[in-house]
């Protein structure tokens, strides 16, 4: 329990309720003005809008009908081939472009004035080409007929390109102010939409306060009251049950619940001790108090475990007999402190191996072990018994005073296969024979029993 919420243990529940009454007008009074403001807020933004926005998006589409209007004079200038109809319609394009100046627009100004200056080159061109074209005065000086004809197109061409450039221009214009159009009318919707959603959400924000104020009630309710309570009651269950009861209950906030708290994790502490002190005496009981291996009645449970295993799943199981060859020797020369030592050696490394090849090693009896392999075929198994004898036979135990000693082990092995066999037991007996021909063919050696001969 956090440090904080000890002082509450003083606090009266009738000073609570009155602290609860003042949150609750103090909230009231505060989500008033807070909405009050915050709707002033809203209404000065929509008029900002009305007075700018909606202005701006109105010119920006008189201006897209102007320059939509200045496309077609430059089109009808173009078309025209007529002197009259030229002048009138560049002073109607000039009377528009004019217009434009009276927009805070730098780019529809400059664009106005190029379309006005190409308009020009375009009328000036066709005045200069029909000059060309009709007969000349008499004062005018002579010019061959090929060099007439090639002013004229020259001519042409100056007014064709200037229309090129005046509708390329319009054209640019028209998309500007429509590119303008339509980012002023998104960020117009934008802006009512954030809006909308503002206040939305500040008006689930003050609706959602009073349901978080009733929630965190109940909260407390089910934190200090009736939590520490069940959890009391899960706990005094899993004592009963035998099941994991470490870690003591959060401390509740009020002293009663607090001292049944107490009560229950001395008497969970007690129950573990027990759980615990069992555990290890059954562990001792499983095995072996010289080389910590499992003794023989942890390998009787193995061994039906793992019999029942591939009973049911039809997987090969192997064991093997494992026998110092010559121990009585050891001890008669070396005492049996040195005989302990060879088979503690002998323990450390089968388990180290029995790690490395996902096999399971016990102490049988005196200078005996057993491994049980499972899943794994003949050839397998036989291999790590090599591995096991030629390991063995590299071992040096020092004893101290200059002396040491070496040894050798021999191995029989038995393997269920394809059989059916009724008992494990049966398995050990083939394993034990087979160790007793090892040892019969000279030993340090590994036999493997052949259930067809049942002989090893």
């Amino acid at each position: 329990m956090p440090g904080w919420f000890f002082p509450l243990r003083k606090v009266s529940l009738k000073t609570a309720g009155h602290l609860a009454l003042l949150l609750a007008v103090l909230y009231a009074i505060t989500a008033s003005a807070y909405s009050v403001s915050f709707l002033n807020t809203v209404e000065e933004s929509a008029r900002l809008t009305r007075e700018q926005q909606i202005p701006l998006i109105l010119s920006q589409n008189r201006n897209a009908l102007k320059v939509e209007r200045a496309a077609s004079l430059i089109r009808s200038v173009y078309l025209a081939h007529d002197r009259r109809v030229e002048r009138q319609i560049q002073l109607q394009l000039q009377t528009l472009c004019q217009s434009f100046s009276l927009d805070d627009n730098r780019m529809l100004i400059d664009g106005a004035r190029i379309i006005a200056a190409e308009v020009k080159r375009i009328v000036v061109g066709r005045e200069a080409a029909r000059s060309l074209r009709e007969p000349p005065a008499a004062t005018d000086p002579p010019m061959a007929a090929d060099d007439r004809e090639h002013r004229i197109a020259r001519a042409e061409a100056d007014s064709t390109e200037a229309y090129k450039r005046a509708i390329a221009t319009a054209d640019r214009l028209s998309d500007s102010l429509s590119t303008d159009a339509v980012m002023l009318a998104d960020t117009l919707v934008s802006s009512v939409a954030s809006a909308a959603s503002e206040v939305k959400k500040r008006w689930i924000l003050i609706l959602t306060l009073p349901v978080l104020f009733l929630v965190v009630t109940l909260w407390v309710v089910r934190r200090f009251i009736v939590a520490p309570i069940g959890a009391a009651i899960l706990k005094l269950e899993a004592i009963g049950r035998g099941g994991d009861v470490e870690g003591a209950l959060p401390k509740p906030l009020f002293a009663e619940l607090a001292t049944i708290a107490d009560a229950v994790d001395s008497y969970g502490a007690l129950s573990e001790n027990l759980k615990r002190t069992n555990a290890m005496l059954q562990i001792l009981s499983d095995r072996d108090g010289l080389t910590g291996l499992p003794n023989r009645r942890k390998l009787e449970l193995l061994l039906n475990d793992a019999f029942a295993r591939a009973s049911v799943s039809d997987g090969n199981l192997a064991v093997m007999m494992i026998d110092l060859d010559h121990f009585k020797a050891i001890n008669d020369t070396h005492g049996h402190k040195a005989g302990d030592q060879c088979l503690r050696a002998v323990a450390d490394l089968l388990q180290k191996i029995g790690e490395d090849s996902s096999i399971s090693v016990a102490r049988y009896g005196g200078e005996e072990f057993t491994a049980l392999v499972e899943g794994r075929d003949t050839a397998t198994v036989k291999a790590v018994a090599e591995r096991i004898r030629r390991t063995v036979a590299t071992l040096t135990i020092d004893l101290g005073s200059g002396q040491s000693v070496s040894f050798t082990t021999s191995i029989g092995i038995s393997t269920l296969g394809a059989r059916r066999l009724s008992d494990i037991g049966l398995l050990l007996s083939e394993a034990d024979k087979a160790l007793y021909a090892a040892k019969h063919a000279g030993r340090n050696r590994v036999t493997v029993h052949d259930p067809r001969t049942r002989a090893a």
